[in-house]
Parts: structure tokens; sequence; C-alpha cells
């Protein structure tokens, strides 16, 4: 038996009157020529002083901060960013719904565009969740992955696989032994990606098992991270970027962080109730095609 595949009620979809507004700013950004079809949400910087860091999130509405109380302020690629420090300029591509179909048309030029140090990718539940073939994901984030290689020689590029999904509400009904076998080779296949284009892996399945003791991690929809869960997130990322080195000092091959460096290095990371009232404000709204 295949666990269930949500289609077009898959979490994440934009309530209707939000969908309306991302559309309309869609609909008007498409008039202007070479507009780009995401719009990012940046951070407004702290001082007059030119960023220390630029910090791109690629990804979906997890890192639009969907699950959150304050999605501006407490979406994990903003606490990511905030934990660099307050000179860190953070461009947050993240849009609800986005699979990495789409990632690909909307989020990668834009990336590529703002030349960053430092880069995130989280696509993978979306497509899981919509049915989406995994040789076709896997060919997708092959490309997504190696095009930012190869345009970023030079920046630190870390890329999270599928949680345990038995552990999220959402996925409850399904068949959790079958589950656990598709969520397996997908993140073979990730892995497999990240190894081909020299990106660090940020093994969440290992690294966030501790859901099974948090259940106050994931919102209300039983899908979404909630602020805790995001401020989570973003220790998971941020030791991965903070222990990536730059590829000109790094091997070929790429790397898996494992979870005791994960948990070891960001216990210490403040909690969101602490760090909320101090990361950046952003402005801006994202859109899908």
């Amino acid at each position: 038996m295949h666990p269930r595949r949500v289609g077009s009620r898959t979490p994440g979809r934009l309530p209707s009157l939000l969908a309306l507004l991302l559309a309309l700013q869609l609909v008007l950004g498409a008039c202007a020529p070479g507009m780009s079809v995401a719009v990012p949400r940046t951070s407004r910087q702290a001082s007059g002083r030119p960023p220390a860091l630029t910090y791109v999130a690629i990804g979906a509405s997890d890192s639009f901060g969907i699950g959150t109380l304050d999605p501006d302020r407490q979406a994990w690629p903003t606490l990511v960013a905030h934990s660099f420090g307050p000179d860190t300029h953070l461009v947050n591509l993240g849009v609800p719904g986005e699979t990495t179909a789409l990632a690909l048309r909307n989020e990668l030029p834009v990336a590529l565009d703002t030349r960053p140090d430092l880069v995130t990718v989280w696509l993978a539940v979306n497509d899981f969740a919509d049915g989406v073939a995994l040789a076709d994901y896997r060919a997708q984030l092959g490309t997504l992955l190696s095009e930012l290689r190869q345009g970023l020689p030079h920046a630190r590029i870390v890329a999270g696989n599928l949680p345990d999904l038995t552990l999220l509400p959402h996925f409850f009904g399904d068949d959790p032994t079958a589950l656990t076998a598709q969520v397996r080779a997908w993140n073979t296949a990730i892995a497999v990606d990240c190894a081909a284009a020299d990106v660090t892996l940020v093994d969440l399945y290992a690294g966030w098992a501790e859901l099974a003791d948090h259940p106050e991690y994931i919102s209300g929809d039983g899908f979404h991270p909630s602020a805790l869960g995001a401020q989570r997130l973003a220790d998971l990322f941020a030791v991965a970027l903070d222990l990536t080195p730059a590829p000109s000092s790094s091997s070929s091959s790429s790397s898996s962080l494992s979870p005791s460096a994960f948990r070891s290095a960001s216990r210490s990371a403040s909690p969101a109730s602490s760090a909320s009232s101090a990361v950046p404000s952003t402005e801006g709204m994202s859109s899908s095609g």
C-alpha cells in the first residue's frame, strides 16, 4: 500500500484571500518587462554599512513562515539570518505551495542574480505530498543544485532532506511502513544530488528526530513548523552553514552533517520567543506562478 498523496488540497496552499492578493501582485509584476515572477522578502539592514553576508533561502511555505504566529519575524530563514549577525542581508524566496519545478523557474534566477554568500535549499515535502515521481524530483533537484553550484562557486550551500513524515499528524492516516520506505528512498536521492553538486546535506530525518518528543514543534495544521519548530529548523540550518567551509577551502566532495553535530552546536541558540523581537523586519511579498 502506498501512502496517501495529497493533491490540490496540500497544506501550504494559501487561503483564498491571500492567494488572490498574491495573484494580483503577480499580474501587476508581469506587466513590467524583465520583472521576476517571485518577489523576494528582504531584510532591512541594521546600519548603513554594506551587508557582511548575503543569505538566500530557496524554499516553500515553511520558508515563508506558514505555521508560525508572525511569518515575517519567525520564519526559520529569518532566524538563520539573525544568527549570523545584524548586518546579514536575507533574501527569502520562500513561496507557499512551491515545488522544485516551480522553484527552478521562479526562485533560482533570483538566487543567482543576488550572488549570495550563503544559500539554504529545502524543497521536498510539497513534491512528495503532490505525488511528483521520484525520478522527476531527483532530476529537478539535481538541476537546481548543480546550477547553484556552477553559478555561485564560492557560496556555502546546504540542502535539507525529508524529515520523518510519520511524526507529522498530516500523515498519520498513511501506512507508516510504506511511508518510511518512500521517505528513505527520497532521502537517498537527495543525498546523491547533494554529493554530485558539492552541496552539504542537512540530514533533517536524523537531526529532527526529536519531533517524536516535541509535538509542539508542529503547528495546529499538523503539517507546518510552529514558531518553536521554526527555531529548531533555524538551529539545524545555521549550524550546517557554520560548519560548511567555503568551497575554495573545502574538498571536492559534499558532506553530511551528523545529528550529534547539530545538537551539540545548536543547544546554545536562543529560543524563538526571545529571538523574535530582535530579528530584522521584512518587507515585500512572495508570489508563485
